[in-house]
């Protein structure tokens, strides 16, 4: 009997650890997944509310599966609230994104002031010339996955990540741009920056700028000195192999961004995107010149 009443006991434990694993694993109550369809509808949320081409959230999403945007030309404004994923089971394979640029056709989507915590991936980047400005993006496997160009990263806090940003491999015919990466902060990620090796032939490596002529980013882990007290690293920072920033940040840029700053930034970014996709030379004579000095 007392064999019996102690069987009974172990059981009813373990059954209790299981049904918390699955309470914890398996959320009942999620918000699902949210599309801004190809006419500019929204489905999947009553947070975000549409004025034109500008989507701006009224509240905080939680335990969501994340924003697929099928349509371009459009602002996706946070305006400092959160979208925070939830745990869910996917096929072997598959990652849910917190915001997905895929199905859109020309790009030209910004995605500004918003926190994305807890997805696989914060943000893919499937199109060419989108914006991702002044976000929070905390706790992902990969902050940004950028898998075309020319993208723009500005002024965004990218934290304990295990990859920052991801760049994915580009058709080797691909059109000669540049992806603009600047006045970011990598803070406490595995690894801040990882560029896909490409063995094939048929795949090229992005081409990136880590500045906007004066200012690059913030790196947790730079240990070079800043002897003018300028803000700005004395020595460059070693990125990737083939990448430098120029400029590293002593500290990082507060969040948010005040909205001056944004625009001046992304008028500043056009710019530049335009010169450097005509003038590969420059960037390569300045890179190669800055790549001289110790590396820290």
């Amino acid at each position: 009997m007392k064999y019996l009443k102690k069987t009974k006991t172990v059981f009813l434990i373990l059954l209790s650890i299981i049904s918390v694993c699955l309470v914890s694993s398996i959320p009942v109550e999620a918000s699902g997944m949210i599309f801004i369809r190809k006419d500019g509808s929204i489905e999947g949320t009553n947070k975000i509310y549409r004025s034109g081409n500008v989507y701006t959230f009224t509240g905080d999403i939680e335990d969501s599966y994340g924003i697929i945007v099928e349509t371009t030309d459009i602002v996706i404004d946070g305006q400092g609230h959160t979208l925070d994923g939830t745990q869910r089971i996917l096929p072997v394979g598959s990652w849910d994104y917190g915001i997905e640029l895929a199905n859109i056709t020309s790009g030209h989507v910004t995605v500004k002031n918003l926190k994305i915590i807890d997805f696989n991936i914060g943000v893919y980047v499937g199109t060419a010339h989108n914006t991702i400005l002044g976000n929070s993006i905390i706790g992902s496997n990969v902050g940004i996955l950028i898998a075309e160009s020319p993208t723009f990263v500005i002024g965004n806090h990218i934290q304990e990540n295990i990859e920052g940003i991801f760049l994915g491999p580009l058709p080797h015919n691909h059109e000669i741009v540049h992806n603009i990466i600047y006045h970011n902060s990598f803070v406490n990620n595995t690894r801040d920056v990882y560029d896909c090796e490409c063995a094939d032939p048929y795949w090229v490596q992005h081409l990136n700028i880590w500045d906007n002529g004066t200012c690059g980013n913030y790196w947790s882990n730079y240990e070079g000195a800043d002897s003018n007290k300028d803000g700005i690293g004395d020595t460059l920072y070693q990125i990737t192999e083939d990448d430098f920033d120029v400029s590293p940040l002593i500290t990082p840029l507060a969040l948010p961004l005040e909205n001056s700053f944004l625009t001046v930034e992304t008028g500043i970014v056009v710019a530049v995107g335009i010169v450097v996709s005509a003038g590969v030379t420059l960037y390569v004579v300045v890179k190669r010149r800055k790549s001289k000095v110790d590396l820290k």
